[in-house]
């Protein structure tokens, strides 16, 4: 049996955020069980060669230019040379493929992250939402199964798109350690963590509202704001980035509060370790990885009080309406000064790291793909 897998997110010319960086876990996890299924060859199909996955696995489909690999040049390949299984963890499919699905060459499998386009469309440009509906369309025509990390995402799924119950597979995205230090948060800096992308479906307006209200008593803290900033937001909210350097986007906004840019792992590990708390105050998530990472490095966390923070967070953050500058603000305050939930909050997210487990989720999505 011959299983494809759309490995181009996972080569190292990418700025990778949450869904890259799952992405490749769920890759090397799933390199590393394919000796235990029978039968099973593995096409890891990438614009160029990635380091860490077997070069005998690799079919690299070269191409001249920087866009339209995946609708074009990837398609070429599935068309002409289909594979009996084909998984896209990351990226859209190519809407070429279309052509030949009466075929019933290929069984495809995909997962989504999630679909906040449907939930705030008004957050999204006209192009943009197309593109969305078009893929996801695709998606629930053309797949097989399709996996999600949540049962919020499943719902989601349901109530927009009635796609059939039975294909949605709830798969929770696994965690592996990259704390080597063991922080400990007295000697934590008097810095707020913010980690992903900087851009209005994060809700960063609230979030930074909150923050200007918690340094009101505590003026000695920074906000740290580490991730690519969408320009889209940087150019509708040019009121808060007057002193950005144009080309990095980095830079301070109200003394207290520092936009970073996007950061290398060293460098958000580094953030990790000396930070008091993270705070993750989005209206829509499709998982919340950085939860776990937080949990990771003993860092109290400030959640936003939606269902799928709940799903992943469990009892180990402190939750708060992301609608209120008030509340959020409200609830650094609570972490930051009370030590004793501070102290159960880490403790609790030590624990709830535990259910979270890369070899269980990519076995379970093995089995749906292979049958095994």
């Amino acid at each position: 049996m011959a299983l494809g897998i759309d490995a181009s997110r996972s080569v190292k010319t990418i700025q990778k955020t949450g869904v890259e960086l799952v992405s490749d876990e769920l890759l090397k996890t799933i390199s590393n069980q394919q000796p235990a299924i029978s039968n099973l060859e593995i096409i890891y199909y990438t614009p160029s060669k990635i380091d860490w996955l077997p070069a005998e696995n690799q079919r690299i489909l070269r191409w001249p230019f920087k866009f339209l690999w995946t609708q074009i040049r990837l398609a070429w390949e599935l068309i002409f040379h289909p594979p009996e299984k084909m998984f896209f963890p990351v990226h859209a499919m190519p809407f070429l493929l279309i052509a030949s699905y009466q075929l019933g060459v290929t069984n495809y499998f995909r997962i989504i992250h999630d679909i906040a386009f449907k939930k705030q469309p008004e957050l999204y440009s006209f192009r943009q939402r197309m593109i969305l509906n078009l893929d996801l369309s695709l998606a629930k025509k053309l797949c097989a199964k399709i996996f999600v990390p949540t049962q919020a995402v499943k719902d989601d799924l349901l109530k927009y798109t009635k796609t059939n119950p039975e294909k949605i597979i709830i798969t929770p995205w696994g965690y592996t350690s990259i704390n080597n230090k063991q922080q400990t948060v007295n000697n934590r800096k008097k810095q707020i963590l913010y980690i992903g992308r900087v851009e209005a479906k994060k809700n960063i307006e609230i979030l930074i509202k909150g923050f200007q209200l918690f340094s009101q008593e505590h003026p000695d803290y920074q906000l740290i704001l580490a991730g690519k900033i969408d320009e889209q937001f940087k150019k509708n909210h040019n009121s808060l980035f007057p002193s950005l350097g144009k080309r990095s986007g980095a830079g301070t906004i109200h003394n207290s509060i520092e936009l970073l840019g996007f950061v290398s792992e060293d460098k958000k590990q580094q953030l990790l370790g000396e930070s008091a708390a993270l705070v993750l105050v989005s209206k829509e998530e499709g998982f919340g990885f950085t939860l776990l990472e937080a949990f990771d490095f003993g860092l109290p966390v400030v959640a936003s009080d939606i269902s799928v923070l709940h799903e992943v967070g469990g009892d180990a953050c402190e939750y708060v309406n992301p609608n209120s500058p008030e509340a959020i603000a409200s609830g650094v305050e609570k972490i930051i000064t009370d030590k004793n939930l501070s102290s159960k909050l880490i403790t609790a997210g030590h624990e709830r790291l535990k259910f979270f487990n890369w070899s269980k989720t990519t076995e379970q999505i093995l089995g749906e793909m292979t049958g095994e």
